[in-house]
C-alpha cells in the first residue's frame, strides 16, 4: 500500500520526472562514452598486434632474401642485425587487454598507458615514451559510468530521499499515516524501496543490458558482473541508510539536505584526497622530475664512458658485402656497439629508482585500500575499477609482467650483440614473445568483496543509529 502511495505522487512530481530523465541520460551518456574509449583502445591494440606480427612476418622474408643475394641489405634496416632488430626495427608491443566490465570504469586509463613498444632500450625510455592525454582528461578523468555512480547518484539519493520523514511531518500528514495499523519502519522502508528500486534500475539495469549488446563476452564473466552490481547496490544502500538516519533525528527538511550534501562532500570529497595526502606523506614516491633528471645524468655519464664507440663512424655505410652474415657472424661497428652498452648501463643504473618508486607506489596504494573504509566513495571505486580491470594494481601486474619481458629481450639481443652474431631465419621463432597472464581470479574477487565489506559495515552503523533514533522519533 505504501509502495503505491508513493508511486502514484511520484508520478505527479514533475520535478522527480525531470531529474530520473536526466539522470537515465547521463547514465547512458556514461555508457557510450566508457564502450567507445574502451573500443578505440582495443582497436588501436589489435592494430598494434597485426603490425607486429606482419612486420615479423616481412623480415623474415627480407632476411631470406638477403641470405640468397636477391636483395641488398640496407644498413638501418638489415633483419641479420640484431642491434636493428633488438632496437627499433624489430621491437614489439606489449599490450594489456581490457575486460569486459571495462567500460563501467574507465578508471586511469589515461594515466596508465596499456601498451609499451618494448626493445633492449633502457626502461626508463620506453615506458615514458607514450602518447600525452587530452590535458583535461589529465586534470579531470574520464567520464564513465563509475564517475557517475560515486558522485552523482549520492545528489539524487538526497534529491528524493532529504524529506521521507520530515517531509511528512511538515504536511501534517504524518501523524495521520501512523494513526493507521502502520510503524514508522514500514513508511520508510516502503518509501525507501521504491526509490531505491528507480535508481538502481537506471544505474545497473541499463548499462548491463548495454553492455550486453556492445561486449557480448560480457556474458562469459557473470561473477565479476554480479560483484559490480553489488558493490553499486551496496554503496546505494549506505546513501539510503544515511537519508533514513538524518530523517530520524527529526530536524526540517532543509536542515537535512544541507547535513547530508556537508556529508557528501567531506566524504566524497575531502576524505578520499586526506588519505591520498596521507599516504604520500607516510611513502613519499621519488617524484618524476626527479626522475627524469637522473635519467639524463646516468645517460650523459654512460655515453661518456663510451665516446670512444659512439664517435666511430658507421664502417659499413659504403661496405654492402659487410651487412650480409657471415658463418653466423656480422659485425657489428662501433656505434651500435656502443648505443648498446649505453642502454644496458643507463638500465642498470635507473633500476634500483625505478624500483624504489615503484614500491613506494605499492606501499601508498595499500595505505589507501587500507583506509577506503573512511570513505564509502573511496571503497566503490577502488573495487568497480578492479572489477573492470582498470586499477593501479592490474597495471602494477602489467609492469611486472614488462619487466620480465623486457629481461628476456635483452638476454637474447645483448649477448648477440657484443658477440657479433648475426639473426638467421632459424633464431626468428625464438625471438621472446609478450605473452599476457591476467591477475589471480580469487584475488579480484578478495578485492572486491573486501570494498563490499568496507560498504556494508559503516552502512550496519548508521542503519543501528537509525533505529535508535525512530524509537525516540516525535511524530508532534
Amino acid at each position: 500500500m505504501v509502495l503505491r502511495h508513493e508511486l502514484r505522487l511520484m508520478k505527479r512530481e514533475h520535478a522527480l520526472w525531470v531529474c530520473g530523465v536526466l539522470f537515465l541520460l547521463v547514465v547512458g551518456y556514461a555508457v557510450f562514452n566508457g564502450v567507445l574509449q574502451t573500443s578505440l583502445r582495443d582497436q588501436a591494440q589489435t592494430a598494434l598486434t597485426s603490425a607486429d606480427a606482419l612486420n615479423r612476418s616481412s623480415q623474415l622474408t627480407q632476411l631470406k632474401r638477403i641470405m640468397d643475394g636477391s636483395e641488398i641489405a640496407t644498413p638501418f634496416g638489415n633483419p641479420a642485425s640484431p642491434a636493428n632488430m633488438g632496437g627499433g626495427l624489430g621491437a614489439h608491443y606489449a599490450v594489456m587487454p581490457s575486460l569486459p566490465l571495462a567500460p563501467v570504469a574507465l578508471g586511469q586509463t589515461d594515466l596508465f598507458p596499456s601498451q609499451f613498444k618494448v626493445s633492449y632500450a633502457s626502461k626508463v625510455n620506453f615506458i615514458h615514451n607514450n602518447d600525452i592525454e587530452n590535458p583535461w582528461h589529465l586534470l579531470s578523468g574520464h567520464f564513465d559510468l563509475a564517475f557517475v555512480v560515486v558522485y552523482l547518484l549520492p545528489l539524487l539519493i538526497f534529491a528524493l530521499g532529504h524529506n521521507v520523514l520530515s517531509g511528512e511531518k511538515e504536511d501534517g500528514t504524518l501523524r495521520l499515516l501512523l494513526s493507521q495499523p502502520l510503524s514508522i519502519a514500514t513508511l520508510l522502508g516502503g518509501k525507501i524501496a521504491l526509490r531505491a528500486a528507480v535508481l538502481l534500475t537506471a544505474a545497473v539495469a541499463l548499462p548491463v543490458v548495454a553492455l550486453l549488446v556492445a561486449r557480448p563476452q560480457t556474458l562469459q564473466t557473470a561473477g565479476p558482473a554480479v560483484l559490480w552490481a553489488l558493490l553499486v547496490g551496496a554503496y546505494a544502500l549506505f546513501w539510503f541508510t544515511a537519508v533514513v538516519a538524518v530523517n530520524a533525528f527529526g530536524k526540517s527538511s532543509a536542515a537535512n539536505a544541507m547535513t547530508l550534501m556537508v556529508s557528501w562532500v567531506l566524504l566524497v570529497l575531502v576524505v578520499p584526497v586526506l588519505i591520498n595526502l596521507a599516504a604520500a606523506y607516510v611513502h613519499p614516491a621519488p617524484s618524476r622530475a626527479e626522475l627524469a633528471t637522473q635519467t639524463r645524468v646516468a645517460t650523459a655519464l654512460a655515453m661518456r664512458d663510451h665516446a670512444a664507440l659512439l664517435s666511430t663512424d658507421y664502417g659499413h655505410m659504403d661496405e654492402s658485402d659487410a651487412l650480409i652474415p657471415r658463418d653466423g657472424h656480422l659485425k657489428i661497428t662501433g656505434r651500435p656497439l656502443g648505443h648498446a652498452r649505453v642502454e644496458r648501463q643507463v638500465d642498470a643504473t635507473m633500476a634500483p629508482e625505478l624500483e624504489r618508486f615503484d614500491q613506494q607506489i605499492a606501499r601508498q596504494q595499500a595505505l589507501v585500500a587500507r583506509y577506503s573504509m573512511l570513505s564509502p566513495a573511496a571503497a566503490a571505486f577502488e573495487g568497480m575499477t578492479t572489477l573492470a580491470g582498470t586499477s593501479q594494481r592490474r597495471h602494477a601486474h602489467f609492469m611486472r609482467q614488462i619487466d620480465t619481458y623486457h629481461k628476456e629481450w635483452k638476454n637474447f639481443f645483448l649477448p648477440r650483440i657484443e658477440a657479433s652474431r648475426a639473426l638467421t631465419p632459424e633464431d626468428f621463432p625464438r625471438i621472446p614473445v609478450f605473452n599476457w597472464q591476467e591477475e589471480d581470479s580469487d584475488a579480484v574477487r578478495h578485492q572486491a568483496l573486501l570494498a563490499l565489506a568496507q560498504l556494508l559495515t559503516p552502512t550496519a552503523l548508521l542503519l543501528a543509529i537509525a533505529c535508535w533514533r525512530l524509537r525516540r522519533y516525535r511524530v508532534v
